[in-house]
């Protein structure tokens, strides 16, 4: 008798699951499965008075498990209770909303003192304050790890952001500097915290674009957006995927960020052979794997955790964007119609095929 072939679970196909099996049809749910939060619009008659009553309601979940999302050999309860709550503040940026209220589920070893547990409600409370959250609920329970999940809940009253809704000739933006957070994770994981504060602080402590997001939302510029939790590959193919649309992105002359070019010239120093070519060592990784990349573009593409807005928008608002945007941005391509296809041009003005690099959890 054969056995049925089975395939790997991983993330996306869990999401693709989940998506095909449930949906909703209520006339107020505004932004449902597939984007980074769920939007509830207001009822009916509704009145204003309370804060929610006269907006839209933005609904958002993560959760972060020890040996997945983080590890206590260099983070500690104060960062990990911080971060836990500003990857949900992240969901948050990306639709346009402020923050609100949060629930949240915790997960604690058995032999945690109640002094670790202080330490990190510290984080959670400082992440709470820094972003105008309250929090109203949740739940606790023993668990073989530390486990915590966050539920943000925010309001807005203009339009949300979405991912759906690029359009070829679109401009492909980002806000900061990317591939801060991924360096600092491997420099990190490589024992090497001292020196690196600035890339050590993206990894650890990200600020989610609370400004930006509204801003974009309130002045109706972005076509489409998302916050990057994932690889930026994985954004950009997720904001293509959602608004049907190809992709063009140039790399060749791209500015990166002077703490990310310096990180893959040190490696391309150690290399063996010459070339744009180069390697993160096992000793850096969280799996001791060492990793190959070509360039600093598939290292960037690959690079996760930098909670920044990912985001297009019409040409014709460039000028705007870069003269009154809170944060500064940089132009990182251009959206193309569906059948032009993922495309990137890399440092040597080749030619690529964008797939998806990167974590999948």
């Amino acid at each position: 008798m054969s056995q049925a072939a089975t395939t790997q679970v991983n993330e996306a196909g869990i999401i693709g699951q989940i998506r095909r099996r449930f949906s909703c049809t209520n006339n107020r749910l505004l932004v449902g499965l597939g984007d980074d939060a769920a939007v509830i619009g207001p009822e009916e008659g509704q009145t204003a008075g309370r804060r929610l009553n006269v907006c839209s309601q933005v609904l958002a979940t993560d959760i972060l498990v020890e040996g997945v999302h983080f590890s206590r050999r260099y983070m500690n309860l104060r960062e990990i209770g911080y971060k836990a709550v500003s990857v949900n503040v992240s969901d948050m940026a990306a639709m346009g909303a402020e923050c609100v209220y949060a629930l949240g589920n915790l997960g604690v070893p058995r032999d945690a003192s109640n002094e670790e547990v202080g330490e990190l409600l510290d984080g959670v409370s400082d992440a709470l304050e820094e972003f105008g959250a309250s929090l109203i609920g949740g739940d606790t329970v023993r668990a073989p790890q530390w486990l915590l999940s966050f539920s943000m809940i925010g309001s807005i009253s203009s339009e949300p952001l979405t991912r759906s809704a690029a359009a070829p000739g679109d401009v492909v933006w980002h806000s900061g500097e990317l591939g801060l957070s991924q360096v600092g994770f491997h420099r990190l994981q490589g024992g090497e915290r001292e020196g690196h504060a600035d890339v050590c602080q993206a990894h650890l402590h990200p600020l989610p674009q609370l400004a930006l997001g509204q801003w974009l939302s309130r002045e109706g510029l972005a076509s489409a957006c998302i916050d990057l939790s994932d690889s930026l590959s994985q954004c950009l193919l997720q904001i293509a995927e959602a608004s049907n649309v190809g992709l063009q992105l140039d790399l060749q002359q791209y500015e990166y960020a002077p703490l990310f070019r310096q990180f893959c010239e040190e490696r391309q120093g150690k290399a063996r052979t010459a070339g744009s070519g180069f390697s993160v060592p096992g000793k850096m990784q969280a799996d001791r794997q060492t990793r190959e990349y070509g360039s600093p573009s598939e290292f960037l593409l690959e690079s996760s955790e930098d909670y920044q807005l990912l985001f297009t928008a019409p040409a014709a608002s460039t000028a705007r964007l870069l003269r009154d945007a809170p944060v500064p941005l940089r132009r990182i391509g251009t959206v193309l119609p569906a059948d032009e296809g993922l495309m990137y041009v890399d440092e040597q003005g080749r030619n690529r095929v964008l797939e998806a690099r990167g974590y999948q959890h």
